[in-house]
């Protein structure tokens, strides 16, 4: 019985002591991070761990994965109940998120850090559209939505690519890339049907006019059964005339067709033209490239970081946006992705780096490229004037992915 009783006290002892020791032990954490493909580079994501650790002692894994679409994303967290943590949808998403209350706030401390960090410009554009106070987003990377083409395909210039038309001529059948999202689309077909309204206007009265502004605030912010059919019907006009459909995979296409000879014209976020754009030759960047922005009107981007309602590690999440406001993080992250990042102090330096080293960035590049690729990565005030930022449909969401559905198929 003593022997029974002896190995009995033993054993409780050695469990004690497990205990103990799994007690003592730092249990890893996990932040689940979703971002866009190609939008942030290995060393970042993973140089948080260790920022994460220096800063709190704590052992953390980031886990990161990549999503296609907005509209992806939302069908990810609102019907599925992904638990990501940290996700980094588009302004419009943004505002619909927090209308269907899917996000939670930054904490203090966090909203103070972004607050210090964004330049007064975007910060304005972010509050003035979907996140009033700053409170819910970080903007990450910001731009604008354009059309590039290749240079040394006869018969494109400039002054061609100016205007949406030029995505609908028949000339450059088979040679055309469309974006593969319904409020992308939409947005640049109504901007083709109302083209000469809105130059007529932007003549007579100037981009900043407040007329101009009422015309292209409405093709953002407003929607409607007609709206919507002549958006539907302007697509399907274009369809033909596409060689496909993309989200990310025509810029590697663009980039490595040289001379233009084979799909060489397409709407392009400025943040896809500016990838492909400022690599070395090693890397296989494309100097023939160019980017515009037509005069009839376009769209001005926020991607922001935000946190989700169903988050697992909140306070985690907050100290990454952190993390990502950093200046040198950010300059990091504005190189790999070639875009504009959402804090000031980076992307002032960025520019000014640019302009230092440009013959070095750019040897072989045609005259104007600088230039060209300053204003698409730094736009002007003139530009931003006739660019509107997408809003939230709100009831009318349902609608537009009908309609694009039939688009589509």
């Amino acid at each position: 019985m003593k022997k029974i009783v002896c190995i009995m006290t033993v054993a409780l002892l050695l469990l004690s002591t497990v205990f103990a020791l799994v007690a003592c032990t730092p249990r890893e954490e996990i932040l689940k991070v979703r971002n866009w493909g190609e939008y942030m580079s290995k060393e970042v994501y993973q140089g948080f761990e260790k920022w994460y650790k220096d800063r709190t002692g704590k052992n953390i894994t980031v886990q990161y994965s990549e999503f296609s679409t907005n509209e992806d994303l939302y069908t990810e967290i609102a019907v599925k109940g992904k638990d990501y943590d940290v996700m980094c949808p588009s302004d419009y998403m943004i505002e619909r998120m927090i209308r269907e209350d899917m996000l939670q706030p930054l904490n203090a401390e966090t909203q103070a850090v972004v607050a210090a960090s964004v330049s007064d410009k975007l910060a304005t554009l972010v509050k003035q559209s979907y996140d009033p106070n700053l409170s819910y987003s970080m903007p990450y990377m910001w731009g604008t939505m354009g059309i590039m083409y290749n240079s040394k395909s006869q018969g494109l210039n400039d002054d061609v690519v100016s205007t949406w038309d030029v995505m609908w001529d028949s000339k450059y059948e088979d040679k055309l890339f469309m974006k593969d999202s319904v409020r992308d689309s939409y947005s640049i077909a109504l901007l083709r049907e109302n083209g000469d309204t809105l130059l007529n206007t932007a003549t007579q009265y100037g981009y900043d006019s407040e007329q101009y502004q009422a015309l292209l605030t409405s093709i953002f912010s407003e929607c409607d059964d007609n709206k919507i059919e002549v958006a539907k019907n302007s697509l399907l006009q274009q369809k033909s005339l596409l060689r496909g459909y993309e989200v990310d995979s025509a810029k590697d296409d663009m980039q490595r067709d040289i001379n233009g000879e084979k799909g060489y014209l397409g709407v392009f976020w400025s943040c896809d033209a500016g990838y492909i754009m400022n690599g070395d030759e090693e890397s296989g960047a494309n100097r023939n490239l160019r980017y515009i922005v037509p005069k009839e009107g376009s769209n001005v981007w926020v991607d922001g970081f935000v946190i989700n309602k169903n988050a697992g590690n909140v306070d985690a999440a907050n100290l990454f946006i952190q993390y990502l406001c950093d200046p040198d993080v950010a300059y990091e992250c504005m190189d790999y992705v070639g875009s504009t990042t959402g804090v000031a102090a980076a992307a002032d330096n960025y520019k000014a780096d640019v302009t230092a080293n440009a013959d070095e960035m750019f040897a072989g590049a045609a005259e104007g490229f600088l230039d060209m690729y300053i204003e698409m990565m730094f736009p002007s005030d003139e530009t931003l004037s006739r660019c509107g930022i997408m809003r939230d449909f709100g009831d009318f969401n349902q609608k537009l992915d009908e309609m694009w559905e039939q688009v589509r198929i």
